[in-house]
């Protein structure tokens, strides 16, 4: 699954191969919990990519 983490103006910011990988991303650069989001882009169980948002 490849999961983007996009800030609060809607830019995509990071993607990664999982959350925890956009999580790491947003503790580097020192983003508080309310500043991102994270998406899934591409879900590789159903291969369609349907961009279910998920509350960070």
């Amino acid at each position: 699954m490849t999961t983007g983490l996009y800030d609060n103006q809607g830019v995509l910011r990071y993607a990664g191969s999982d959350a925890s990988a956009c999580l790491a991303y947003a503790e580097l650069f020192g983003f508080e919990e309310n500043d991102f989001t994270l998406v899934t882009l591409v879900d590789e169980a159903d291969g369609n990519g349907s961009g279910t948002a998920q509350a960070a």
